[in-house]
């Protein structure tokens, strides 16, 4: 029960999500990598054929791409952490901003 009142305090919730989602990214690009590699490594295309020359162009863009992909991680990771300290700072001002009528007497 406590758990779940306290789920989703300061984005972190959102932070877990998006480090699962680039891990399985991640895993995902390298099961491919795998698939190719050993695809052009298995001997089925002849030598400087149409079909082993893709395949090495296919390599190429995927490793490519994923690099260029996975080269800007870091500058989510900081974008991330910026909304969390947003969302820190957003909170401490509700809460003293709620503290601060509580200390006052009635006057009459």
């Amino acid at each position: 029960m406590l758990k779940n009142k306290f789920r989703g305090v300061l984005g972190l919730d959102i932070a877990r999500s998006v480090i699962i989602f680039l891990l399985i990214l991640a895993v995902t690009a390298i099961a491919v990598f795998l698939a190719l590699v050993s695809l052009q490594n298995s001997n089925i295309f002849v030598a400087e054929s149409q079909a082993a020359n893709d395949t090495d162009q296919i390599i190429g863009n995927i490793t490519t791409g994923t690099t260029a992909f996975f080269s800007y991680v870091p500058t989510w990771m900081i974008l991330l952490a910026v909304v969390v300290l947003i969302a820190i700072v957003a909170i401490i001002i509700v809460a003293v901003s709620r503290f601060e009528g509580g200390g006052r007497g009635v006057s009459l």
